[in-house]
């Protein structure tokens, strides 16, 4: 039950790109979490909002970049994520990256920012869901 915030600057990718991008993403946490891409249980909970900055808002110590990195922040429930799981969501995540904006010879092409929510902390249709409620609603084995 990821939820799943990028946020890239305008013009970035094209939109049939930032959807392969949002797709690509969306698979690569939903596979760290031990879940199947491919259920559509599993994909019904991954939700991702995808923003855009205007050019020239974003800057790196003190200088506008034109070429700014991606921000990939990827909230999940306590305990959804061991720590091999988010090295693999990390390795997962930085060739996606690299695949669709390239690599930069000075610097970082990403952040990948990755939040736990506490127990009792992820909530819906008037619930508050445990982890086992999250893995069952996303068919991941226990």
């Amino acid at each position: 039950m990821p939820h799943i915030r990028i946020t890239a600057q305008q013009d970035t990718f094209d939109t049939a790109t930032k959807n392969k991008f949002v797709q690509e993403i969306t698979d690569a946490v939903l596979a760290s979490e031990n879940a199947n891409p491919n259920d559509p249980a599993a994909q019904s909970l991954a939700w991702t909002y995808f923003k855009e900055l205007p050019k020239g808002s974003l800057y790196i110590g003190k200088k506008i970049i034109d070429k700014p990195p991606v921000v990939i922040q990827v909230s999940t429930p306590q305990g959804a994520l061991d720590q091999s799981g988010r090295r693999e969501m990390e390795k997962r995540v930085n060739d996606i990256v690299s695949d669709f904006v390239g690599t930069f010879d000075d610097r970082l092409n990403h952040w990948l920012l990755m939040d736990e929510i506490p127990e009792g902390g992820w909530a819906s249709a008037g619930m508050v869901f445990s982890l086992d409620d999250v893995k069952t609603a996303m068919n991941i084995p226990k």
